[in-house]
């Protein structure tokens, strides 16, 4: 049985206990020195860092009532360590883990004895593949740490919680890790969604090695029907430390797992360069059997950027190989060691169908600077994966950043592996020297829809884009404020009004109305819309949408963009609805919007055009509707015996035979 350590702690971890900013722990120590209960007294002066007893920290903020942490007391272990124990210390680390990994096993390491905690490291781990030599080591130098590891169990809650705060915090102790470090929760999103998207028909997942949180993440959205392996010969033993804390049971080997697909984080180690991630990335893609499938996640310097010549030919080997289905560009921000750091996803397979190597494409995309929410995580996987399937799947789905590159020419390029990417779907991004094709292209798959607008390849200057605060100054648009309403005045009858929540649903609009001697009495300044305003509303996001018709209320929060008819300066309601939607929300950010604008002569065109659009889309989903309708009436009526359904088709055939 051990005795407890004392526990140490720096005034990072009293502001992390506290819950409060590092300044405020060190104006703690000065503000009440002379008080009758000051801060404690520091114990020892570590590299010029003052280190206190932890439980008097502890104590005192709970006697004073300092700090935003009731249980501090209890917390303590979680900010602190033992006098001889450093996070930044692999060694050290991979202890510790090894102690809170038995613990989840046995319940309680405080009440066994060393040669008991020996057995029950042999019990848990007989081929010691991930705690068995760490427990010994630990025990042999007389189990310093054994309590230490129980305490840090109950102060994060569970053995799962206390290696991952471990994982932090020895990270956080080593920040040359550099690219290697760990990445932000949406970035192992993606490699989560990926994986799933290419784990189906009975695959067996491989995870990474080396990256145990990633490696858990995986796991635990797969689900129990996923046999995961980890690498033949890989060290691992962080990693299946982690699974096992977290109840995920690991396959021997992938055995006759008809398909496999390898999760690979690139680099491992914080001292590789380019030319190893890329023999890295080289030796996951001969791995592969035709079945396989891999999601590799690496830094954009060494899988998209431009490259020295002799790692260029590296990674054009790689391409070579045909695997390489998939390639997208990431924002920065994604590895919390690296901040600058620039990200790329690589998805390899085989292509879907017979087809040539010369055919082949590869879809290319870049998100620099696209924060990686849910809608977009999904829509990159989907563009990707689009990519691997057959001509016949490219056609039949919609790209949003995704645009597509004869692999062959990507194994050629000198430079980005991204450069010029232009998807398909945002005409936005594409360049203008495409446009007037693309327009023609697509004004003949809707001519049996609506007549195309007539164009005249005539380039020009366009005013440039604009925020909204400039736009104000220079006199081309007003804000008009919504009208604060009364809850009580709104019915069925009267003016319509136009809420925050309606420009959500824009087909509810009109629902609410208020009366108009009323609205008039209450509110005599208060102004209705007039056809083209933009009514817009800043939370919980940012949308809006253009009234065509005017003469309604608007609803505050919601509230008007005004574009001035006789200074338009080039803004057109319907593109400045579009640049709205998406565009950051809060507070004041619709100042800093910015609007696309067009050449004066171009508004009244591509304003009718758009309303044109805009009618046409309404029949055709008229029409889907009433085709909806007469399905259901057509199930209704033979699923009652109201009818009897006469087979036109065969009773055309028996005719013609006759």
């Amino acid at each position: 049985m051990s005795t407890a350590p004392s526990l140490l702690i720096d005034l990072a971890g009293v502001a992390r206990l506290a819950g409060v900013q590092r300044p405020v722990a060190s104006m703690w120590r000065s503000r009440f020195a002379s008080t009758p209960d000051p801060f404690p007294q520091a114990i020892t002066v570590d590299g010029g860092r003052p280190r206190f007893e932890a439980l008097q920290v502890a104590d005192w903020l709970a006697r004073t009532g300092h700090g935003n942490n009731p249980e501090a007391r209890g917390d303590a272990a979680a900010a602190a360590a033992p006098a001889d124990f450093s996070f930044s210390e692999a060694s050290a680390v991979a202890e510790l883990q090894a102690l809170i990994t038995l613990y989840a096993q046995t319940g309680d390491l405080d009440e066994l004895t060393h040669s008991q905690i020996k057995e029950a490291a042999a019990a848990a781990d007989p081929h010691d593949r991930l705690l068995r030599r760490e427990i010994g080591a630990h025990v042999d130098r007389g189990g310093p740490w054994v309590t230490y590891a129980t305490r840090l169990v109950d102060a994060a809650y569970s053995p799962s919680a206390a290696l991952a705060l471990v994982t932090r915090r020895h990270a956080a102790s080593n920040r040359t890790t550099g690219s290697a470090g760990q990445l932000v929760a949406d970035a192992m999103a993606l490699v989560v969604d990926a994986t799933l998207a290419l784990a189906r028909d009975d695959a067996t997942v491989m995870l990474d090695a080396r990256d145990a949180a990633l490696s858990s993440t995986v796991a635990s959205r797969l689900g129990d029907d996923v046999n995961i392996v980890l690498p033949v010969g890989a060290e691992s033993r962080h990693v299946r430390r982690q699974l096992l804390v977290d109840d995920h049971w690991v396959a021997d080997d992938e055995g006759a797992a008809r398909r496999l697909v390898v999760v690979a984080r690139v680099p491992s180690d914080r001292g590789e360069d380019v030319s190893a991630i890329l023999r890295a990335v080289d030796e996951v893609s001969l791995s592969l059997r035709d079945t396989d499938a891999a999601v590799i996640i690496g830094p954009a310097r060494a899988l998209v950027g431009p490259l020295s010549p002799a790692d260029e030919r590296a990674r054009a080997d790689i391409l070579r190989s045909g695997r390489v289905r998939g390639i997208a560009r990431l924002s920065t921000g994604l590895v919390d060691s690296a901040v600058r750091e620039s990200l790329a996803l690589w998805i390899l397979g085989e292509p879907t169908g017979e087809v040539a190597p010369a055919q082949r494409i590869t879809a290319v995309a870049d998100l620099t600077g696209v924060h990686l929410s849910p809608a977009t995580r999904s829509d990159l996987i989907s563009d990707l994966i689009a990519g691997m399937g057959s001509g016949r799947d490219l056609r039949a789905h919609q790209f949003r950043f995704a645009a597509f590159v004869r692999t062959t020419s990507l194994q050629a390029r000198s430079g980005s592996l991204v450069a010029s990417v232009t998807p398909r779907l945002a005409p936005s991004t594409v360049r203008a020297a495409a446009l007037p094709a693309l327009l023609d292209i697509e004004g003949e798959a809707v001519r049996s829809d609506i007549t195309p607008i007539e164009i005249a390849p005539d380039p020009h200057d366009v005013p440039r884009a604009a925020s909204v605060a400039e736009l104000i100054n220079a006199g081309h648009l007003r804000r008009v404020q919504g009208t604060r309403l009364d809850s009580d005045l709104l019915g069925s009858e009267g003016l319509a009004v136009v809420t925050a929540s309606d420009l959500d649903e824009p087909a509810s609009i009109g629902r609410s109305r208020v009366d108009q001697f009323t609205f008039a009495t209450q509110h005599p300044a208060a102004q209705l819309t007039r056809p083209g305003d933009v009514i817009f509303r800043t939370s919980p996001t940012a949308a809006a949408w253009v009234d065509a018709e005017g003469s309604k209320v608007v609803a505050y929060p919601a509230r008007v963009l005004r574009i001035t008819a006789g200074d338009p300066g080039g803004l057109v309601a319907e593109i400045v609805a579009a640049d709205i939607a998406g565009a950051p929300a809060g507070p004041g950010a619709w100042k800093r919007w910015v609007l696309r604008r067009v050449a004066p002569r171009t508004i009244a065109p591509i304003r009718q055009a758009l309303a044109d659009i805009a009618t046409a889309r309404r029949d055709l989903e008229a029409r889907a509707a009433r085709l909806t309708d007469y399905a259901a009436l057509i199930v209704a009526g033979a699923t009652s015996g109201a009818v009897t359904m006469i087979d036109s088709h065969h009773a055309a055939d028996a005719t013609d035979t006759q």
